[in-house]
C-alpha cells in the first residue's frame, strides 16, 4: 500500500505540478518527438528527438537504431477574442453588450490575433551516432486592428449606431511553408566520470511558401460614405507555381554531460544560417479598392517584386531562420523520476511557430511500466506555457502523445503532438 500511494503521488507531482518546456525549439528542423513536448529535453533527448533539439545526443550512450514515422505537430491560437468566447455564442446572435465587451478587449490589446502552425516529418532515422531527417514546418499569423474589428463586430454604422469615421491601419499577414533536409552526428567525448558528447546537425531548407501584408493607411469614411482599402501583399508566385521559391542552409552544435544523477545539455541553433527567398520567384499586388458613390476601383494585379514598398521587403527579409540558443539541466531524484529545467532564447523575428523566451522546469515519472507521463509549465514571451504528455513503451514499438496550452497576453495557443516511434520516443 505504500508503495502504490507513493506511485500516486508521484504521478500527481508530474501531472499537476511537473514543471516543463512545453515546446522544443522548433522551425527549421521540426520535432520530430511528443515525449520532448512534455519535459525539458535540451540535456537529457536521446535518438531521432536529438537530431532537431540537441544533436550532442546522438553522442551519448545509448545511442542507436531508431526511427520516427509522420510524427504530426499542430498548433492554433486566437485571441484576445478565442475560440472559447465563439463557442459560447454559437447558435446565439451576439448581443450589443458582449459586442462591446470583446471589442474592449481588443482595444486594451491593440489587436485581434490569430495563428495557425503545422509540422510534418516525413522521416526521422538514427543509426548509431548519425542521424537524418525530413520534415516540413508551415505557420502563419493575422492581426487585426480595433477599428476593421469594430467593423467586423458592428457593420459601417458603427458600435453607436451612427456612421463613423475609422481607419483600416495596424492589420497585417505573414506565412511560410518549408522543408528541411537535416543529417546529424554525435562524438563521444572521453570523460573521467561519467559520459559527455558534442554533436551538429548539418541543415538544408527549401522554402515552398511565404507571404506578407501590411495595411496602410486605409479607411471608412462617413459622409460622404467611402471605402479605401490599402491592402499591399508580396506572395510567392501563384501562377507559375515552383516548390523551390527559396533555400538556404543552416548548422546546428550541441553540448551533453552525464555524470551520476545530473545531465547538462546546451545548444546553438542556426549558429550558421544562409537562408533566404527568391526575390524572383516572388510578386507583389498593391491590394488597392476604393468603394465610393460613382466611383469604384481595384488592383490586385501581380506586378514585379521591384514595385513592393520598403516596408514589406524589409518583412519579406525577415522571414528567415534566427540563432536560438539554448542550455538546460536535469536531475534524476529517483531511477524512473526525473526533473529538469531549461532556458531558451531566439534572435530575432523570423519564422517560427514557437515563443521567442521560454524559461520553465519540468518532470517526469517512468514508474508505471510500460507507460511515463510527463507535465510541466513555463514562463514565455508575454505569457504562460502548461502541459504534458506520455509515452506506451511496447516493446520496440512506443506511442506518444503531447498536448499543451500557451495562455498569452495576446492570444491563447493550444498545441497537440502525436509520434509512433521504433527503438526510441
Amino acid at each position: 500500500m505504500r508503495t502504490m500511494n507513493r506511485t500516486f503521488a508521484t504521478v500527481a507531482v508530474v501531472a499537476l505540478a511537473g514543471l516543463t518546456q512545453i515546446g522544443s525549439a522548433s522551425a527549421q528542423l521540426a520535432n520530430a518527438s511528443a515525449a520532448t513536448l512534455g519535459v525539458s529535453s535540451i540535456a537529457t533527448v536521446r535518438h531521432f528527438g536529438a537530431i532537431a533539439n540537441n544533436p550532442a545526443g546522438l553522442g551519448m550512450p545509448g545511442a542507436g537504431f531508431s526511427l520516427s514515422l509522420a510524427p504530426v505537430t499542430v498548433r492554433q491560437g486566437l485571441g484576445p477574442i478565442g475560440l472559447g468566447d465563439l463557442k459560447d455564442q454559437e447558435g446565439k446572435v451576439i448581443s450589443s453588450s458582449v459586442k462591446e465587451e470583446w471589442l474592449s478587449r481588443v482595444a486594451a490589446q491593440g489587436q485581434q490575433a490569430g495563428s495557425v502552425g503545422a509540422e510534418v516529418t516525413f522521416l526521422a532515422l538514427t543509426l548509431g551516432n548519425f542521424g537524418f531527417q525530413v520534415s516540413t514546418v508551415g505557420g502563419g499569423n493575422v492581426s487585426m486592428s480595433p477599428d476593421v474589428m469594430e467593423i467586423a463586430l458592428f457593420g459601417n454604422a458603427g458600435r453607436t449606431g451612427q456612421p463613423a469615421d475609422l481607419t483600416l491601419s495596424g492589420s497585417t499577414m505573414d506565412g511560410f511553408a518549408v522543408t528541411t533536409f537535416g543529417a546529424g552526428f554525435g562524438l563521444p567525448i572521453t570523460a573521467e566520470r561519467g559520459s559527455m558528447a558534442i554533436g551538429a546537425t548539418l541543415k538544408y531548407s527549401v522554402g515552398h511558401v511565404v507571404a506578407v501584408g501590411r495595411e496602410q493607411g486605409g479607411n471608412l469614411q462617413s459622409n460622404p460614405i467611402k471605402v479605401n482599402v490599402n491592402f499591399p501583399t508580396v506572395i510567392t508566385d501563384d501562377e507559375d507555381y515552383d516548390p523551390n521559391n527559396g533555400s538556404g542552409v543552416g548548422l546546428d552544435i550541441g553540448f551533453q554531460l552525464e555524470r551520476d544523477r545530473l545531465h547538462f545539455g546546451a545548444t546553438v541553433q542556426n549558429v550558421i544560417n544562409t537562408f533566404s527567398w527568391d526575390e524572383t520567384r516572388l510578386v507583389y499586388r498593391p491590394g488597392t479598392a476604393l468603394l465610393e458613390e460613382g466611383n469604384n476601383s481595384t488592383d490586385f494585379d501581380a506586378q514585379s517584386y521591384a514595385a513592393a514598398p520598403a516596408v514589406l521587403k524589409a518583412a519579406v527579409e525577415e522571414m528567415t531562420f534566427d540563432p536560438v540558443v539554448s542550455v538546460g539541466a536535469a536531475y534524476d531524484l529517483q531511477p524512473d523520476f526525473t526533473i529538469s529545467g531549461d532556458v531558451r532564447n531566439r534572435f530575432g523575428d523570423g519564422m517560427s511557430t514557437t515563443p521567442k523566451l521560454h524559461a520553465g522546469v519540468g518532470a517526469e515519472y517512468r514508474g508505471l511500466g510500460a507507460l511515463h507521463v510527463r507535465g510541466g509549465a513555463a514562463v514565455v514571451t508575454d505569457g504562460f506555457q502548461f502541459g504534458g504528455g506520455a509515452s506506451l513503451l511496447m516493446g520496440p514499438v512506443d506511442l506518444s502523445v503531447g498536448g499543451a496550452m500557451v495562455k498569452g497576453d495576446l492570444e491563447d495557443v493550444s498545441v497537440f503532438q502525436f509520434t509512433l516511434s521504433f527503438g526510441g520516443r
